[in-house]
């Protein structure tokens, strides 16, 4: 193994429109919303003033009400941050997320975090989400390493089944300790 990569959301920082969006509408409309407009920023297609202005006008919360709650809800997990600088000083190091302009990038630079990853590939800024297999392609791509060579984890299922079906080693993450395991089982030591 030579290169680890990791999702964001969900992995690496806690979940946000799963916490946001049953605040202002039923839980159907919040599926519909995150298949409809979050799936379009998440492309590029609307950068996040454009979303929280629909989302706005959906629920009639303001603009700066919803990033104030976006942002209520961004925690960082201090053990994956640990577990990335130990992983990071033997393997390189990737982020592969699904996540809107220019949020993600706000977030990792308010907590330090691009500093961890050799490689970073944001849906948003690639016009590509997972998962497609393109977007697997291009981070194995620009680490330079081929995918038989990279170990994937994420917290979405379809995700992860998509990083295996290209070539990655891939599990789905389910803690800071399943992950140490996972690694440990392909000989990654930390």
């Amino acid at each position: 193994m030579q290169a680890v990569v990791f999702d964001f959301f969900g992995v690496i920082c806690s979940e946000i429109t799963p916490f946001v969006l049953p605040r202002y509408m039923s839980v159907e409309d919040a599926i519909a919303y995150k298949a409809d407009i979050v799936e379009e920023a998440d492309l590029g297609h609307l950068d996040l003033p454009e979303v929280l202005d629909l989302l706005s006008q959906r629920t009639g919360a303001s603009p700066a009400t919803l990033l104030g709650e976006f942002w209520a809800h961004v925690k960082i997990n201090p053990e994956m941050v640990a577990l990335i600088e130990a992983v990071k000083r033997r393997y390189k190091t990737a982020l592969l997320s699904n996540a809107m302009n220019p949020f993600l990038r706000e977030v990792m630079a308010k907590h330090d975090l691009e500093r961890l990853f050799d490689v970073i590939v944001i849906s948003a800024e690639e016009g590509l989400t997972k998962p497609n297999p393109e977007i697997y392609q291009l981070v194995t791509t620009r680490l330079g390493i081929a995918a038989e060579q990279c170990f994937f984890t994420d917290d979405n299922a379809v995700n992860v089944a998509a990083a295996r079906n290209a070539g990655f080693h891939s599990e789905q993450f389910a803690g800071v300790e399943k992950l140490k395991a996972d690694l440990a089982a392909l000989g990654v030591t930390v």
